[in-house]
């Protein structure tokens, strides 16, 4: 099959892990089709990126605000079409330079509004869950701008030995949150859980960042192939409520207890999947804490401090970190063993997402190589 002309430059939101995973998740689907293929990012979103078949990584990390338009434009010239996880500034940017811009949006459900950047794109690409049809079908009507694939996870692998437990530590990391109180925090939480769950072999997932100020503790950033084995090999796990990371719990068929939310999204997306029937077990901050409920659906700056001051008051506390290493065990011990409830939700909104997201991103370059 004859590669595409188009040079392919990709990209994903400093925010959180799924962005960067979901682009680490896409990119082998893209490689045969296209001669040329980049990523531009910052930060941790370059941890899943280093390893794969790239002709070039543009790394921009530290770039000031004023000096943006500067350093992206000759990176923004050497490519022809855009693919962003959810990085609606560096897309805005991209279209001011002439890019044609395809936006993968995992949390089309989430935002108030979806900004003018996502609407205008050239292809809008929404991970399918609860209320992004209607969504869509408010936004978009019937163009063909706009397209749901189902979820972004794994299609999983035959019955394994589950020989450890997973804690996935991916999704702390967002620009409201310094990375020294994220580490102090993931520390009070792996040395909770490592109580919660003596004589256990246990698989610490996290950041880079995170990983080189915890290698002591055995953390490491996992690319995606090995974590898949990871996940199959796990009897059960405590990760962050991030979407990617209960569409993994989900296609591995894998009992999850989630961990206190991060940012605004996990809180909504753990209590909305609680509230369905789709979860197996949870910790909030107030169940660790003992302080009022945190209101995900305010406004995300006040929600972000929340959690930061929470994240620093259990990192302090050791009451607190007492009570998570409790709450922890008895959620362990009402979890059904070899059974998820996560895995209703692929159930009901289907699998295959990287590969239709891979379809839909050929169909337009080489709509684009007609003219």
């Amino acid at each position: 099959m004859k590669k595409s002309s188009q040079r392919l430059l990709l990209n994903a939101e400093p925010f959180g892990f799924g962005p960067a995973a979901a682009i680490a998740g896409f990119m082998p689907h893209l490689r045969s089709h296209f001669n040329t293929i980049g990523y531009i990012g910052k930060k941790h979103t370059l941890d899943l990126q280093r390893g794969l078949p790239y002709d070039a990584i543009h790394d921009v990390t530290g770039t000031a605000k004023d000096e943006r338009e500067e350093t992206y434009a000759p990176v923004f010239a050497q490519y022809d079409i855009f693919l962003t996880a959810m990085d609606h500034k560096m897309a805005e940017a991209a279209q001011k330079a002439g890019l044609k811009v395809i936006y993968y949006d995992a949390l089309a459900w989430y935002w108030p509004q979806i900004p003018d950047s996502m609407r205008e794109a050239d292809l809008y690409i929404a991970q399918d869950f609860f209320g992004v049809r209607k969504r869509l079908r408010d936004v978009f009507g019937d163009s063909a701008r706009a397209q749901i694939v189902p979820p972004i996870a794994p299609a999983g692998r035959a019955a394994q030995a589950r020989d450890h437990i997973l804690i996935n530590l991916g999704g702390l990391q967002n620009p409201f949150w310094p990375v020294e109180d994220v580490v102090n925090y993931a520390r009070a939480v792996v040395a909770a859980l490592r109580r919660a769950l003596p004589d256990e072999k246990i698989v610490i997932a996290g950041s880079q960042a995170v990983a080189d100020q915890m290698a002591d503790e055995g953390v490491r950033t996992i690319p995606r192939a090995e974590m898949e084995g990871v996940l199959a090999r796990s009897k059960m796990a405590f990760m962050t409520p991030g979407l990617g990371n209960i569409y993994d719990a989900a296609a591995f068929n894998l009992p999850t207890i989630w961990l206190p939310p991060a940012n605004d999204s996990q809180g909504q997306q753990m209590r909305l999947i609680a509230a369905k029937g789709f979860s197996d077990g949870a910790m909030d901050w107030h169940d660790i804490l003992q302080d009022d409920a945190i209101d995900y659906r305010a406004e995300q700056p006040t929600v972000l401090a929340q959690i930061a001051a929470a994240a620093k008051a259990l990192a302090a506390d050791t009451g607190a970190q007492d009570r998570l290493a409790s709450v922890a065990a008895n959620l362990r011990l009402q979890t059904e063993q070899g059974r998820s409830r996560t895995v209703g939700l692929l159930e009901k909104f289907g699998t295959g997402g990287e590969e239709k997201v891979a379809k839909l991103v050929v169909a337009k370059a080489r709509e684009l190589d007609l003219g």
